[in-house]
């Protein structure tokens, strides 16, 4: 059980919060897990949420490399919600599930494509190292352009804050869910 409260249905809010929870059901339907959390400052989940659909489905990268760069970013936090949502997505999205366990145990670039490698080596530079190599963003600006290189990065960062929202509510994914491996 998470630390709070999931806000999920109308009732549970009231004044300003009224127009965040309904931009949010306008945009997804229902309240999700994260979303959930945020209510708890509503301005932030409506900005999230419109942050979320620019990144997501705004820019152009394919749904195959968003989930990648999310998985990615939710392997860096070790956010098991982020990771059950997300690599399930990444493989209807087309993701191969050897580079979906590769990036679950950290394993070797040596066994993704070329393409899934570029995302995977951003993200972990990114993130681990907190710079992006001249090659890596070289190889990231020929795969996406330039638009779409800085919607990769964005993405990463925009699924750290979801991940650290998520880990200070110890917000859990459902039981039965995918699993992300521990850490060895």
């Amino acid at each position: 059980m998470s630390r709070l409260t999931p806000i999920t249905r109308r009732e549970q809010v009231s004044g300003d919060a009224l127009a965040a929870f309904d931009a949010i059901i306008e945009s997804r339907n229902s309240i999700n897990g994260p979303h959930s959390m945020m209510m708890y400052a509503p301005e932030v989940a409506r900005c999230s949420t419109a942050l979320s659909d620019s990144l997501r489905f705004g820019g152009n990268l394919s749904d195959h490399d968003t989930e990648l760069a999310i998985i990615t970013a939710a392997r860096h936090w070790d956010c098991e919600y982020v990771w059950a949502s997300h690599s399930a997505a990444a493989l209807r999205a087309g993701a191969r599930p050897e580079a979906v366990e590769i990036i679950a145990n950290g394993g070797s670039l040596e066994g993704l494509t070329r393409e899934e490698a570029i995302i995977v080596r951003y993200g972990r530079e990114l993130m681990d190292d907190h710079q992006v190599s001249q090659e890596t963003f070289d190889a990231a600006l020929a795969q996406f352009g330039e638009a779409n290189t800085i919607v990769l990065g964005a993405l990463m960062g925009y699924y750290s804050f979801i991940s650290c929202t998520l880990l200070g509510t110890d917000m859990r994914p459902a039981e039965g869910s995918p699993v992300l491996p521990k850490r060895a």
